[in-house]
């Protein structure tokens, strides 16, 4: 019997997406019958690369066109100058780009990745895949027709492998099981911590465990949006060197609302998975190890906090998955539609658009979740994938041991009868002072110039301030705080409602060391936005960009960076400094290329 072809799946992931959707690629080339690992970049052996035949690449983008953290060796080792121009010429390859289309440098880690490659001597078997989170159906809207167009030329290889059942067949990526016993008492306050509290390791995160000293919302009780700015303090006296454009790191858990739902539909069904059973997790394939915290003992409840995603928009993979284990015909057609290339539309309408949730799903399909097995979920649910915070303070003053946060209470409405609500923000504002949590705290996308002397041109709407506050706090500390070169554009709805950090940013303005510009867009009956400040100080800003200055725009990326984008091309540059509009558009581009025009949306 001839062994069974090999194709490695390898993933740079900053976020666990592009883990996720390479672990979903890899189950797919699992059911074609081929072996081989899936794994981060840096994980993988890299110098049997040049024995390799067959690889996909899956890839996301962090900060500034970076790559993450866990391809950051792999990537260092490409670069290497001494390596020969056919070292890859076994390689047959492909390259999935994860990014996001409202960043300057979209895909780029993907994009510099598949060049490489190729000036490796590797042979590509179809062009870069560039996914764009933007898009309507998110990555899946080039991943799918991508990975179909990847494996009909790897058919050409392989004739035997059959691409037509791929749907058909269920892979799970473990063993799982329970572990059943007695019901225990209910734990009071916060469960700990699933992934780092026992003492596993992620050597790609610096977890720190931090205390809540301070919860406090900065918005009036009558306004319609709950802020708040949130004081964590190291545990053990440590000492974190962070600076300021660095981001922190949080994942987020399931509320309890969510988690009993999860249960009651379990109780429904006759289900029997209980919060206090005992998870056991055991390796399945050679080349899918359970990940360290998993090799732990966990309850099922802790699983249900901790691990999937109860608030999760369900792909069509999800409805896959449902299709097959359904044994209602109604539902399980439907599920086929709404998984299939034809039902895409009907699928966005039902699922993304209303943003309806994997429960709610779960409830409308409620013949076929009666079937779901422990097997299923885990790969039903998607896993709670950390969240980025701007740091919204200097390590300065509290010698590294305070982290500040500005974190707006996510909630908005749809078509769904229940307010949307955003599981990161609204956990965080549950946390009560002496809560322990851990984080990590990464490089973000914004560089500030070591010249203290550099005017900087400060954009930051609503909580896009926290970056910006963080650089304040900073210079202040080091006593180089001037209202010559730091210059605030800070925008919200009403000055007495949603005007974050009101009496400092005013006490900086009293004592020279800032200058702040406001624009209460609901305080008069014009509306007045950051980008009608921008306008409305031309002449100035047109000064400080003569002066070398650097321009920063921190806060939602929906309108508003476009809008500045647009107000500085318009009126600062063509209606005071002069240029034409191709002239100006091109300035600006040269401004981005250097540094000096950088932008952190979200």
């Amino acid at each position: 019997m001839s062994e069974q072809p090999r194709l490695v799946v390898l993933y740079g992931s900053q976020t666990y997406t592009a883990q996720e959707i390479a672990e979903r690629i890899w189950r797919i080339t699992k059911v074609l019958g081929f072996r081989g690992p899936v794994q981060a970049m840096d994980d993988y052996p890299i110098s049997r690369l040049i024995k390799e035949e067959f690889a996909i690449f899956v890839c996301a983008t962090s900060g500034q066109g970076d790559e993450p953290d866990n391809m950051k060796r792999f990537w260092k080792f490409l670069l290497r100058k001494s390596l020969p121009s056919n070292s890859l010429v076994r390689l047959k390859f492909g390259v999935l780009g994860l990014g996001d289309s409202s960043y300057l440098k979209f895909n780029f880690a993907g994009k510099k990745l598949h060049k490489r490659l190729l000036q490796l001597g590797a042979t590509p078997l179809l062009d870069i895949g560039l996914c764009d989170y933007q898009h309507d159906m998110g990555h899946d809207a080039v991943m799918a027709p991508w990975l179909k167009q990847y494996l009909a030329i790897l058919k050409q290889y392989y004739p035997h492998i059959q691409t037509d059942n791929i749907k058909t067949t269920f892979i799970p990526r473990w063993k799982v099981s329970l572990q059943k016993c007695e019901e225990k008492s209910v734990c009071i306050g916060l469960t700990d911590d699933i992934y780092f509290a026992k003492g596993a390791k992620d050597h790609f995160i610096d977890s720190t465990l931090f205390e809540l000293e301070k919860n406090v919302r900065t918005t009036d009780e009558t306004h319609f949006q709950d802020v708040r700015l949130m004081t964590l303090r190291t545990t053990n006296d440590k000492r974190i060197n962070y600076k300021p454009g660095d981001v922190f790191n949080i994942r987020p858990r399931n509320s309890k609302e969510d988690i009993e739902d999860l249960f009651s539909i379990f109780d429904e069904h006759n289900i029997d998975i209980k919060p206090h059973y005992n998870l056991i997790v055991e390796e399945l394939h050679n080349d899918m190890p359970v990940p360290e915290f998993l090799q732990q003992p966990h309850t099922i409840y802790e699983i249900a906090e901790q691990y999937w995603d109860l608030r999760c928009y369900p792909t069509q993979y999800v409805f896959s998955l449902l299709g097959q284990v359904s044994e209602d015909a109604l539902e399980r057609d439907k599920c086929i539609e709404l998984s299939s290339p034809e039902g895409q539309e009907e699928w966005l309408n039902y699922s993304r658009r209303p943003k309806r949730t994997v429960l709610e799903v779960l409830h409308d399909f409620h013949k076929s979740a009666s079937k779901l097995s422990l097997e299923v979920l885990f790969e039903l649910f998607s896993t709670i994938k950390p969240r980025s915070f701007s740091i919204a303070s200097s390590a300065l003053p509290s010698e590294g041991q305070n982290i500040e946060l500005l974190v707006a209470v996510v909630q908005y409405n749809t078509k769904m009868k229940k307010p949307r609500q955003g599981l990161a923000s609204n956990w965080l504002k549950c946390l009560q002072v002496g809560d322990k949590v851990y984080g990590w705290v990464k490089t973000g996308s914004l560089a500030f110039p070591s010249d203290v002397k550099i005017p900087h041109i400060l954009i930051g709407p609503g909580t896009g301030l926290a970056p910006f506050r963080s650089l304040i706090q900073e210079r202040e500390v080091q006593q180089t705080a001037d209202k010559d070169v730091l210059h605030l554009v800070f925008g919200c709805r009403y000055k007495d409602k949603d005007f974050h950090c009101k009496e400092e940013l005013e006490r900086l303005v009293e004592e020279k060391k800032l200058t702040l510009y406001c624009a209460f867009s609901r305080d008069q009956e014009n509306k007045v936005y950051v980008q009608h400040k921008i306008a409305e100080h031309r002449e100035l800003h047109w000064q400080l960009i003569n002066n070398n200055a650097y321009i920063y725009i921190s806060g939602n990326a929906k309108n508003m960076p476009d809008n500045v984008r647009d107000a500085f091309i318009e009126d600062v540059l063509c209606k005071t400094g002069g240029h034409a509009l191709d002239d100006a558009k091109a300035f600006m581009k040269r401004l981005e290329t250097e540094g000096r025009f950088q932008v952190e949306a979200w």
